[in-house]
């Protein structure tokens, strides 16, 4: 067959899908608009294998010269290349359509925030709890790596699959599967769904007679009932009763998610009780002399810095932000809430932080920065704490949320991370109140 792969995608997850195709014999196209020298080795990985890269756009006439058409997560398409397409796909899709896939259990978590720390808390319990679970969606392996280790590993590597999904992967998913989804146990909507946005039918899309149980917020009920469809199965509103983690998410609604899934209250308490937070976001790095450090580096949009500096709260937050955006997409006034939010503002350098400190300087708000090299923005931050510490006995928190791309200067945002965590334990290692 011939295969069209529509953009490299975040995480290389269009390469990943080119490789999946390849490997059973079929002649796969990837297009992709960015310049070679920003992917120059995603070009060369798919190039040693076979894939033919291009950089043009396509035409509607065009695309109906391959059998499968597979969009890439954040890829737009205008309707008329859309319905040129024999068939179209996307990761998800390929995944939930495998037949391979149908004995394993599927739990699927939408909403506008909180969705990866959800799922990762998931994950980590189901297999301390004896299953082999998976996250796949925004952020976790690409379905197509899944149905990969399928291929090398049978059917039983997993029993568990769970979905975290934007709704623009609820949009392109609905496309690809139409009338056609599998069996979901489980669909969760955060807590935090937002209910202004104008998509919001989308993220409602997802719910059908194909789901066997829906978990939602009483307080999203009314809503929840206005922009579903056909009703699930069943529908569990929560928080429930009982449950030992109320108010203190992801925590809360993972509690909600395994009971759902029949396992015992003791067993869950226990299972969640070993929970330590996932890397990269809102991870707990090392608290020392009353400065806590948090690793947030997966947060690369504003809106994940806002989340994250709401979920903190009151404390005092030294917040680092700041990196790359080659798109100059990323609108500067989305750092508006952690910014007010923050005691202290230091900066990385990168394309982003250019806009920032435009941005900064108009509204007269104080900085550090920028710096290019972690160890100056964590020490120059670590300073701040110290300082306010002189004044106050209340926990500082020193934050690396970036709101931004990281490959200005690291190879993504976990190495990015990665090397914020270095930095600190060194730090906290030698260092001690002054």
């Amino acid at each position: 067959m011939n295969i069209l792969v529509l953009g490299f995608g975040p995480h290389a997850s269009g390469a990943d899908a080119a490789e999946y195709y390849r490997s059973y014999g079929h002649d796969v196209t990837l297009i992709d608009s960015r310049n070679r020298e920003l992917v120059n080795s995603l070009y060369e990985r798919m190039e040693r294998i076979g894939v033919k890269v291009l950089s043009s756009d396509i035409t509607a006439k065009e695309i109906r010269a391959y059998d499968i058409v597979v969009k890439a997560p954040t890829v737009p398409l205008p309707p008329n290349i859309l319905r040129a397409a024999k068939e179209i796909t996307n990761d998800l899709a390929a995944l939930l359509k495998d037949q391979r896939t149908e004995p394993m259990r599927k739990i699927v978590i939408v909403g506008s925030m909180g969705k990866t720390s959800i799922a990762s808390a998931v994950m980590h319990s189901l297999n301390i709890l004896g299953g082999r679970s998976v996250m796949c969606g925004s952020i976790g392996m690409s379905g197509f790596n899944i149905l990969q280790d399928i291929n090398e590993k049978g059917c039983s590597c997993y029993t568990h699959l769970i979905i975290e999904m934007t709704n623009w992967q609820i949009s392109d998913t609905y496309y690809a599967l139409y009338d056609s989804w599998p069996e979901l146990d489980i669909v969760f909507l955060t807590r935090k769904a937002n209910e202004k946005r104008a998509d919001k039918k989308e993220t409602y899309s997802i719910f059908g007679p194909w789901v066997k149980k829906a978990i939602v917020d009483k307080r999203a009920k009314d809503t929840f009932l206005k922009n579903i469809g056909a009703k699930p199965r069943k529908i569990i509103y929560t928080p429930t009763s009982f449950n030992p983690n109320r108010n203190f998410e992801p925590l809360e609604s993972a509690y909600e998610i395994l009971k759902a899934l029949g396992y015992h209250k003791r067993d869950i308490e226990k299972a969640l009780s070993t929970y330590k937070g996932i890397p990269n976001r809102m991870e707990q790095v090392a608290f020392k002399d009353s400065i806590l450090y948090i690793n947030d580096s997966a947060a690369t949009i504003p809106e994940a810095v806002a989340f994250t500096v709401k979920m903190i709260g009151q404390a005092s937050i030294h917040l680092i932000s700041g990196g790359s955006d080659k798109s100059g997409e990323i609108d500067p006034a989305g750092m508006k809430m952690p910014f007010k939010m923050a005691s202290s503002i230091t900066l990385l350098s990168g394309s982003f932080t250019d806009r920032l400190i435009e941005y900064l300087d108009k509204n007269g708000i104080p900085y550090c920065g920028p710096y290019e090299d972690m160890r100056d923005a964590v020490e120059a931050a670590r300073e701040k704490a110290l300082s306010m510490l002189e004044r106050s006995s209340n926990t500082q928190i020193v934050l690396l949320a970036p709101g931004s791309g990281s490959h200005d200067f690291f190879e993504n945002e976990f190495d990015r991370g990665d090397r914020f965590k270095e930095i600190v334990h060194e730090l906290t290692a030698t260092d001690s109140r002054r």
